[in-house]
């Protein structure tokens, strides 16, 4: 039933949903070629790319997740198509999961697609010895990371029909956790700020493993909220 509902979702994406990850990591390693080239200079200078990677990354991630959430939970907003949808002999629990699915596997393939450029681009940048494992990590403990914001932005998003309101809340959140993350004086928030959680899971920070275990427990909950919430809502 779950690979049914899976293969449906897949259909009904828009165009918009499967380009973002080809142009959210390819504006990324753009911004890092241009970051490499004006101010990373000699055989150390190329190291400074991570510096960069580490300052941006989170914020790509979990825009990402806002936008990617909105518009697959926006497909049946747009069409007023909830109530025919819902009457399917399928559950509502696996409608909801299709959706949070879909907007994992898009999210996976931008982290794929920044460490394929990555790689091109140092490639063809320079010769010095890549940290491959490092770079591999930094994406990947970000792309984790972000599962607490993926059930809270799902959520939003089957709750409101306006789009923007879900996108406008991930976007200034995904802002805000790039200072929370790095404020000291901070530290409470950074335990319940979901969005402070993908650059906090840098391997360049302490206990990188902790956030990313925070992260997708309080995932899983809210994931499971969600769905709770939406087995009985009415539309």
């Amino acid at each position: 039933m779950m690979w049914r509902a899976l293969r449906a979702e897949g259909m009904r994406l828009k165009p918009a949903a499967c380009w973002l990850p080809v142009i959210s990591s390819g504006l990324f390693i753009a911004f890092m070629a241009l970051e490499w080239y004006l101010y990373f200079k000699g055989p150390a200078g190329v190291y400074g790319v991570f510096n960069v990677m580490y300052m941006f990354l989170g914020f790509v991630m979990l825009l990402n997740t806002a936008l990617l959430a909105g518009m697959i939970a926006g497909v049946e907003h747009e069409s007023n198509s909830w109530k025919q949808l819902l009457t399917l002999p399928v559950s509502r629990a696996v409608f909801y999961w299709a959706k949070a699915l879909w907007v994992l596997v898009l999210l996976l393939c931008t982290a794929l697609l920044i460490i394929a450029g990555l790689l091109l681009l140092w490639i063809c940048y320079t010769s010095e010895p890549l940290p491959f494992q490092f770079l591999i990590r930094q994406i990947v403990y970000s792309f984790l990371a972000s599962a607490a914001v993926l059930g809270l932005q799902m959520w939003l998003s089957i709750q409101f029909s306006n789009q923007a309101i879900p996108m406008s809340i991930g976007l200034l959140g995904a802002v805000s956790g790039l200072f929370i993350a790095r404020d000291s004086s901070a530290a409470l928030w950074t335990w319940v700020w979901p969005w402070a959680y993908p650059t906090l899971s840098s391997p360049f920070m302490a206990h990188p493993g902790r956030w990313i275990g925070i992260s997708a427990g309080l995932g899983v909950m809210l994931l499971a909220a969600g769905t709770l919430h939406f087995k009985n809502k009415q539309f």
